[in-house]
């Protein structure tokens, strides 16, 4: 009976055991608690100090902030170097954003062969930069005062005294008003035809923009007349094929005429011989 009552513990002593295992356990998860609130609360303030000291320092930037250096990119020759005429007085000078926004407006306005113009300042750096890309027409065609204005892939009409072109522009003699920007159905027709240089190898394009009609001159004295500026895109392409079958078989076409191209014919009349 005594060595039974040896090994076995008794129900003072257990709830001894237990008592000092649910303090050490609590006391262990109160610190790590205790940490965890510390590092969150240091690491908030420290967030809220960068956080303010970054908004002062861009906000004193802004306020005063000066042109140390002045870049031109996008566009070379002649034209980085207006740009940067335009720019030059600015250095070493206060330039806020109002600055930067009637700088590029300017530029705009001056420069209509210019796209994608930008003005931005380097907060940090001080640097001044005017970003711009020339336009690439598409096409040109002549005022009746002879003055040239061009047309670029996004429709835009605009005028270029240095195009600075490597290839030659197709030809369009418009009649009627001429709006800032012409339809994408026109601009669909001369890309088309670009691809198809060699068999839409046109002399000139003709376009009304009063009753928004077209027509095209080969050089053969052939008239592919699309009639209105709708689906000049699939109006070229069908030109393109009829024309080559004509050439194998009847010589050169005096007109192509497109006007009932909705019902699906195309009327051809021969050249007389």
């Amino acid at each position: 009976m005594r060595k039974n009552d040896f090994y076995r513990p008794s129900s003072s002593s257990l709830g001894k055991k237990k008592r000092v295992v649910r303090r050490r356990g609590s006391s262990f998860f109160f610190k790590l608690f205790l940490v965890a609130v510390l590092v969150g609360v240091v690491g908030f303030g420290g967030w809220l100090a960068l956080s303010k000291g970054y908004r002062l320092l861009v906000n004193s930037q802004l306020t005063d902030w000066h042109a140390k250096t002045i870049e031109i990119s996008g566009v070379e020759g002649l034209l980085n170097k207006e740009l940067a005429s335009l720019a030059k007085p600015y250095e070493g000078k206060a330039f806020s954003v109002k600055d930067a926004s009637a700088l590029r407006a300017g530029i705009i306005k001056r420069y209509p062969m210019l796209k994608d113009v930008s003005v931005s300042r380097g907060l940090l750096s001080g640097k001044l930069t005017v970003a711009a890309a020339h336009r690439e027409p598409i096409a040109k065609f002549v005022l009746p005062d002879g003055s040239v204005r061009y047309i670029d892939g996004d429709s835009t009409v605009y005028a270029d005294p240095h195009p600075g072109l490597l290839t030659p522009v197709p030809f369009v003699e418009l009649s009627g008003p001429v709006p800032e920007k012409l339809s994408p159905e026109f601009i669909d027709l001369v890309e088309s035809t670009l691809k198809l240089n060699k068999e839409l190898d046109f002399a000139f394009l003709q376009m009304d923009l009063k009753e928004n009609t077209v027509k095209m001159h080969m050089p053969d004295g052939c008239v592919i007349d699309f009639g209105p500026a709708v689906q000049l895109k699939k109006k070229a392409a069908l030109a393109a094929q009829i024309l080559a079958f004509a050439h194998e078989r009847y010589g050169t076409l005096e007109k192509l005429d497109f006007h009932f191209f909705n019902q699906g014919k195309v009327f051809l009349t021969q050249t007389s011989h």
